[in-house]
């Protein structure tokens, strides 16, 4: 037998259902385009990265001298986008090195144009310090990050 109070609460419960699973859904596909975004940002980076590349190797002369034709940064922080972002920053303060010869390029002033420097992202500041810079035809920068305080 059906009472008379069931039809108005079954109603409501799958009314309720259905809102709340509309909500998870919605969620889930919240947190699935922004991890396809972030990725996106990255990839673009990438994609830029590799152009300059491309055309400072075409713009060098093929000679027998090494040229430049790499960088690599590796930055140790532990958020992802944050060392997304810096490594992307200081990739772009080399980027005019791109296609010179390795013997005229001073390290010296390599390892200045980050050491001490301070880099500010949308979250945090950092202060960067060159701990190694390898030069070979990829020049490999090993960077520490210290977080400084917003004011």
């Amino acid at each position: 037998m059906i009472r008379k109070g069931f039809l108005p609460v079954f109603f409501t419960g799958l009314v309720s259902g259905l809102i709340t699973g509309i909500i998870l859904w919605n969620l889930l596909m919240a947190i699935r385009i922004d991890n396809l975004y972030e990725r996106n940002k990255y990839l673009e980076g990438m994609v830029e990265d590799y152009r300059v590349k491309l055309e400072k190797l075409e713009q060098s002369r093929p000679e027998k001298e090494i040229t430049l034709k790499g960088i690599t940064v590796q930055i140790d922080i532990e958020d992802e986008i944050e060392k997304m972002v810096l490594e992307q920053a200081v990739k772009q303060k080399y980027d005019v090195l791109f296609g010179k010869k390795i013997s005229e390029i001073d390290l010296e002033l390599v390892v200045r144009v980050v050491d001490k420097r301070i880099f500010v992202t949308e979250k945090y500041q950092y202060q960067l310090t060159v701990n190694r810079v390898i030069l070979s035809s990829t020049l490999s920068l090993y960077i520490s990050a210290r977080e400084l305080s917003l004011d």
